[in-house]
């Protein structure tokens, strides 16, 4: 599957939270009854029976069972994930700690990463979790991997030690390798065992993605979809209570963590961004990731027993420029320029309601990984690039621009104009583009904004079919800080005759840190044998990003996740919980805690 993971976190993340318009509560309240009707239906089980529910998007129709694909697999692109098919480890990204799940620990011999499980573990079909399970699901992902991702396509060979543990080989071996092996959900060696033992031959030999052997097995497993999803977490799904309106995960007695959790049924009520904001507001859900709009934020606060969880951000939306089809951005006073012009405070206040973060360091990175690597007097060095028309103005005409008559025009006396782009149904983005267009064109600026498709905004951010685009920065795929570089600086921006992005040129003179590769600086932060290069190069790319600002970040996400306790939840984590600083999606730490048993069900 040649896929960009970058892109699919993306992807997956902007479909689960696509913002509608600010409308008020009665304008959709009749839309979202029959939603409530169908989803608030009679519980099963007794009286005596305590639920968590959540809620989640998903298609009982169009999801399969196979799991181990992940994307396109039923509840996989959701935070319930963790409860039915438990990660190897969960890593903590405020303390950069592991907290083992299905493995007992790891450790590096050389080149070699041995990986073990913890004793004792089963299926919830009752089949015992061994490493035959570990090493199967391990080669089907290192088949499935592209070359040009970390971890799983470095590996070499595949050795099964003893019943628990499992040798994974590689040749190249730099800090964080291991963090996709550690994270990876094993999958029942029954239900794929039309595949497993045969990934584990061809990795041996040598076979990877693209390889005519890896073809053929790719062509069955992509169709493959098991009759039922056999589960190593405290949950299970009840497939007699499996409907388009709702799902009900039950106890799994065999599974782990299984006599520690508290609830006993899980139920994930079917709504997207709208209809989860009603069965919030309705008391129907605990706790739900997906998106409200900013007049749901102010609805929420009537609802008893209602607060926020605060899910860190680590990426969030600006404006990507196109350097072939606006030369005249090439001069970083230009883009500076157009910077200081806009209000990104307000932006994302308009585009997100309470949902955000401003930018306060510039330096590519979120501001909680820039305040990691750099001390508070090296911050204090960054240049600011909140509004500042008069700066603008100064820049502007520093650079050859003139000022005639209100309107703005380049050294060579044609009329300064840009069409930003945003995203139809992206909300936020819809919202960002519309007011990149308005303070452009207030400052004199001819600016046309317009939405593209939402079914393949990344073909064309890739193709460069775009002036100015709002566009992500930062990165939220993992706390790996190269991983923002990555997007800010490579991708949509391959530089080829299909797929020219960008256009942006990685060789780039700074005026602190002289003649830099930008591309060679990436690969030093993923790959480099100490993290003291590694941190040198980071802080390299950060300064050089504030420098020559090569896009404009605007805001950051901020992840308010809806709780509503006292109903069925006795309390949910405080602000400064373990795990709070962790990436919702993929470490959430109030999943993890309902594991743990530390939700409890209201007595």
């Amino acid at each position: 599957m040649t896929s960009n993971p970058l892109r699919n976190a993306f992807q997956q993340d902007l479909s689960r939270r696509r913002l509608l318009r600010a409308v008020g509560f009665g304008a959709a309240g009749a839309a979202g009854a029959g939603v409530l009707s169908a989803c608030s239906g009679a519980d099963s089980g007794s009286e005596e029976t305590t639920r968590f529910v959540g809620v989640h998007d998903f298609d009982i129709d169009a999801q399969t069972k196979n799991v181990h694909v992940e994307d396109g697999a039923l509840l996989m692109n959701s935070v319930y994930k963790d409860l039915f098919m438990c990660t190897g480890a969960m890593f903590d990204w405020g303390t950069h700690e592991w907290e083992y799940l299905l493995l007992e620990g790891h450790e590096w011999d050389g080149n070699n990463l041995i990986v073990s499980l913890k004793s004792g573990l089963e299926w919830s079909d009752g089949t015992g979790l061994d490493a035959d399970d570990m090493i199967r699901s391990y080669a089907m992902r290192v088949l499935e991997a592209p070359p040009w991702g970390l971890g799983f396509p470095q590996v070499k060979d595949l050795e099964k030690l003893d019943a628990q543990s499992v040798r994974l080989g590689f040749d190249d071996v730099f800090p964080n390798i291991e963090r996709s092996i550690l994270k990876h959900r094993i999958v029942s060696k029954i239900t794929y065992e039309g595949f497993g033992e045969r990934a584990l031959k061809m990795v041996n030999d040598g076979v990877r993605q693209g390889d005519d052997e890896h073809g053929e097995w790719n062509a069955e497993f992509i169709e493959f979809n098991p009759d039922s999803i056999i589960a190593s977490g405290p949950y299970k799904f009840d497939d007699a209570q499996i409907s388009d309106a709702r799902i009900t995960l039950v106890k799994n007695e065999h599974g782990y963590l299984a006599d520690t959790v508290l609830f006993d049924e899980v139920v994930v009520h079917k709504g997207d961004n709208r209809q989860s904001a009603l069965l919030v507001q309705q008391g129907e859900v605990d706790y739900s990731t997906m998106a409200p709009s900013a007049a749901d934020q102010q609805a929420f606060q009537g609802v008893e027993g209602f607060r926020w969880i605060e899910h860190a951000g680590y990426a969030g939306a600006g404006i990507m420029f196109n350097y072939a089809a606006k030369p005249e951005l090439k001069d970083v006073r230009v883009r500076k320029a157009l910077a200081y012009v806009l209000d990104g405070d307000q932006i994302g206040q308009v585009a997100r309601g309470e949902a955000y973060s401003r930018v306060e360091h510039y330096a590519g990175l979120a501001d909680i990984q820039a305040e990691e690597i750099f001390t508070a007097q090296e911050l204090a060095e960054f240049e600011n690039y909140d509004q500042d028309q008069d700066k603008a103005k100064e820049l502007l005409e520093d650079a050859g621009w003139t000022l005639k008559d209100g309107k703005w025009y380049l050294p060579d006396g044609e009329e300064a104009s840009f069409e930003v782009i945003g995203v139809s149904g992206w909300g936020d983005f819809e919202l960002t583009a519309t007011q990149v267009e308005e303070a452009w064109n207030d400052f004199g600026i001819k600016t046309e904004a317009r939405n593209v498709p939402e079914d393949n905004p990344w073909g064309i951010w890739g193709a460069g079919d775009f002036e100015v685009a709002v566009r992500h920065w930062g990165n939220p795929e993992q706390p790996d800080h190269w991983g923002a570089f990555q997007m800010n600086f490579l991708t949509e921006n391959a530089g080829t005759e299909d797929s020219p992005g960008q256009s942006f040129d990685l060789n780039v003179e700074s005026p602190s840190q002289g003649e830099v590769d930008l591309a060679e600086l990436v690969e030093t932060a993923q790959r480099a044998q100490s993290e003291e290069e590694q941190l040198e190069a980071l802080k390299t790319m950060a300064i050089v990003f504030n420098e020559l600002l090569p896009r404009v970040p605007l805001w950051t996400y901020k992840y308010l996740s809806p709780v509503v306790e006292g109903v069925r939840v006795e309390e949910f984590p405080q602000e400064d919980a373990p795990g709070s600083q962790n990436e919702q999606y993929q470490d959430n730490h109030v999943i993890l805690a309902l594991m743990k048993g530390e939700l409890r069900p209201v007595e």
